[in-house]
Formats: C-alpha cells, sequence, structure tokens
C-alpha cells in the first residue's frame, strides 16, 4: 500500500520517466557516441534543435554542454548498473550461487510452507499457487475457504498470531505433525485506518502484535530447524508503507518500516550470527495497492482519488516466483511502484506534493470513507 495520490504520481510522472531515460546506459550511451564519433551530417541534425535557444552562445550551440551532461548520466547508468549487481550478490550473502542444501519443490511435495493471514487476499493466492509445489500449512483466524480447504498437501490451523501462547503452542504441534518448515511467510496484517488521536491504545497495541511481533514469534518457532537443515526462506509480507507514510497510517506504517527492518536485521545475523545461517533467504515484499481485506470499506474514497487497487495473484505469483528462484530480495510491487521506494530521500516539499498536501487539508481518504472527522473525542 503506498500514501502517493493517483493524481499526484501524473504530475510526477514525466521527472521519473526523464530520469529513468538518462539513468539507462542504453540511451545515453549511444547518443554520446553519435554526438563524439558520429557521422557529421548526424551530430548536425541532432544538435539543430539546440540552435538558437539557451543552449546557444552567438548562434552556436554548446555542444560541450550537452556531451558533458551526457557523460555525467552515462557514468550514472553504468555505476547504478553495477550497484544493482553487487546489491543481488550481497543480498545472497556475497556468493554467486545459493549456499546451504537445494530446495525440491516439485509435485512430490518435499517441502512444507507456512502462510499466515491465509483465507484471504495475498495469502489466499499463495495457498493456491505453493500447493501445487509443496505441503501448506495455513495459519488464519478466519475459516480457510472451501476451495482451499480440499487441495491436497494443504492444513488449517486456526490461530489468532497476537495470542503467543497458542502460537508457540500450534508451532509446536506443526513441527511434530509435518515436520520443520523450510518457509515462512508472515503475511497476516491488519490496519486500524484511523488517526493518532481516535485511535485507541488496545487497537494500536494489537495491530502491533498482528503486523510486527507475532513475526518475531514466528521466527523464533520455525528458524532453528531451517538453521539446522541449512535450508530455508522467511518472506516479509510489508507494503509501500515501509517507505512511506500517510495520515490515517501511521501505525500501520510503523509496523511495515518495522518489518522491512526485521527482514535486513534476520538476513544480518544469518549472515553473521547463525550456524547454517548462509542457508537461509530473506525477502521483502512491498505491495502498493491491491485488493485485499485491508482496503474494505475504502474503495469508494480510493476511486475518489484516482487509485485502482489491482488483484493480489500479481503479488502471489511475484513471491512464489522468488521463493522457487530460492534468491533473497527486495520486491516491490508492481515493479513500476520501484520509483516511489526511494521517495523518502527526496526533498519535503516533493513528498508533500506527491501526497497532496501542499493543496489539499482534507480529512485523509480512511477516515472520509469510515465516516471519522479526524478530532479527538
Amino acid at each position: 500500500m503506498t500514501a502517493i495520490r493517483g493524481d499526484s504520481m501524473l504530475l510526477l510522472l514525466p521527472f521519473q520517466v526523464l530520469r529513468r531515460v538518462m539513468d539507462e546506459p542504453a540511451v545515453t550511451g549511444p547518443m554520446l557516441y553519435i554526438l563524439t564519433r558520429g557521422p557529421a551530417h548526424i551530430r548536425e541534425r541532432l544538435l539543430q534543435p539546440f540552435r538558437n535557444n539557451f543552449l546557444a552562445k552567438n548562434g552556436a550551440a554548446r555542444t560541450t554542454v550537452i556531451i558533458n551532461l551526457l557523460k555525467v548520466y552515462f557514468a550514472i547508468g553504468v555505476f547504478r548498473r553495477i550497484s544493482k549487481a553487487l546489491n543481488c550478490l550481497a543480498l545472497n550473502g556475497w556468493a554467486l550461487t545459493r549456499q546451504g542444501e537445494p530446495f525440491a519443490f516439485s509435485p512430490a511435495k518435499q517441502e512444507l510452507v507456512v502462510i499466515t493471514g491465509a483465507s484471504s487476499g495475498f495469502g489466499y493466492e499463495m495457498v493456491k499457487a505453493f500447493a501445487k509445489v509443496a505441503r501448506v500449512v495455513a495459519f488464519d483466524v478466519n475459516d480457510l475457504p472451501p476451495d482451499l480447504e480440499t487441495l491436497p498437501g494443504v492444513h488449517f490451523y486456526r490461530l489468532d498470531i497476537s495470542d503467543f501462547n497458542k502460537v508457540q503452542e500450534v508451532c509446536c504441534d506443526v513441527r511434530r505433525v509435518h515436520g520443520d518448515p523450510t518457509v515462512l511467510i508472515n503475511n497476516a496484517g491488519i490496519a486500524n485506518k484511523k488517526s493518532i488521536l481516535v485511535t485507541s491504545n488496545e487497537e494500536t497495541e494489537r495491530l502491533f502484535k498482528i503486523n510486527i511481533i507475532a513475526q518475531f514469534a514466528l521466527i523464533r518457532e520455525f528458524l532453528p530447524g531451517m538453521l539446522r537443515m541449512r535450508k530455508g526462506h522467511v518472506v516479509t509480507i510489508a507494503s509501500m508503507a515501509s517507505f512511506w507514510v500517510s495520515e490515517g497510517l501511521v501505525d500501520y506504517s510503523c509496523t511495515k518500516t518495522g518489518a522491512l527492518y526485521l527482514n535486513d536485521g534476520l538476513r544480518a545475523e544469518c549472515l553473521r550470527t547463525y550456524e547454517g545461517g548462509e542457508g537461509i533467504c530473506t525477502t521483502s515484499v512491498h505491495p502498493s495497492w491491491y485488493q485485499t481485506g485491508i482496503l474494505a470499506g475504502v474503495e469508494e474514497a480510493l476511486a475518489k482519488q484516482g487509485i485502482k487497487p489491482r488483484p493480489p495473484v500479481e503479488v502471489a505469483d511475484a513471491v512464489v516466483e522468488q521463493v522457487l528462484k530460492a534468491r533473497s530480495g527486495r520486491l516491490v510491487v508492481p515493479r513500476k511502484s520501484e520509483m516511489w521506494a526511494d521517495i523518502r530521500y527526496y526533498p519535503k516539499w516533493v513528498q508533500d506534493a506527491a501526497s497532496g498536501l501542499i493543496w489539499s487539508k482534507n480529512r485523509s481518504r480512511f477516515q472520509a470513507a469510515s465516516g471519522m472527522d479526524g478530532e479527538s473525542g
């Protein structure tokens, strides 16, 4: 989920597209080559639009300005490509191939996948997909849909993951009956969709228990078995709210930022602290607006903002693909939303423009949808 307004995204889109184009060495490289080593008649045609304008002086195009800019952008683009390759290497423990024991995803279903929040949204779609190649343990406080219950190899446990004593009891039973899981997908989450002053302490506490503390509890239950087997994958379903906070979603965003840091910290501990940790993959997933229970009741308000939630199967497919590849990573879904993942580092005025704070002081889209006025009392 991201808090950026649809109309603001359109406003900033041209700048983002220009940045992406200029950061692409496949674009700036050929342009630089043509302007420095290409045929004279081609150079002349390319430079013609820049004559007699602000780039010209005494009627002569200042080609050195253009060439120097292209050199800078080409160097930046090459650096980004190298950085991306090194980042992938770092995410996988600075090894070209994954360390540890291999996974065995196949119709024989040798692997065991645990999914929280399995009855709806992303969890529902992931259960369906993973059931084709693994045994699946599904946790949810609500009933599992009948079409999932009938899938071979799917085992349902009714569980409120905010009850940590019950979590320990159920996880112990899972290990006793099914063995140690090799994949844990921390997917369950809730949102209060209220401003700070109209959210009770009890509501905030429950949200933190479900969205972040339960993830710690489940990792403590299942990571030791993964370490013994020298293979495992912990997937953290976070949000675009890991990078961006909005009115009405402050508590939710805090937990999603925490989820991102949990993923990154777990990766560091697996690499440096735990024996067998080199075989553990970690992935954080950051969906934008998708059709899940968290958005129930606010669809109309989102539509007025120009936001149309996408089907949850897109996120599920991305997670399944990542797990089957046995690679660590950070997934932003849809991929085009990656341009907003770094918006936290933009100037504050750009952030305010993107969120609509500059020209709009109306109630948040969540308060408007639920009939709250945003005032205490």
